[in-house]
């Protein structure tokens, strides 16, 4: 499970990246293809939707598969966004960078072989 944890206003959260939900609700709120993910992070004018997008998902994820009600709404994740600094900001797409690396050295993804 690629899990990390993200102080927001004095609550600690759970965000979770490791699975379909987060795909499902990145779409959700970036109204993108998450698999296209890399669009948003290259374009200046789109990290505030990523941002948003690894909150809202992250967050979301981690209540639906830990079974908690408690859904987080796009607008707070917005709200919460737009008064990080840009060092909070840039620690929480650390953090989730870090979430997608592989745990033990040549855990990476599988490579194509070539026929």
């Amino acid at each position: 499970m690629k899990q990390t944890q993200h102080e927001i206003e004095g609550i600690v959260y759970s965000l979770d990246f490791g699975r379909m939900w987060f795909t499902k609700f990145f779409g959700e709120a970036t109204s993108t293809d998450p698999m296209q993910m890399g669009e948003l992070i290259t374009k200046p004018e789109k990290q505030f939707e990523f941002i948003v997008g690894i909150l809202y998902a992250g967050i979301n994820c981690h209540q639906k598969v830990t079974k908690n009600p408690n859904l987080v709404t796009l607008t707070q994740c917005q709200e919460w966004v737009g008064a990080m600094t840009e060092t909070e900001a840039a620690a929480l797409i650390n953090k989730f960078v870090e979430a997608q690396k592989p745990a033990e050295p040549g855990e990476g993804t599988a490579q194509v072989v070539n026929p």
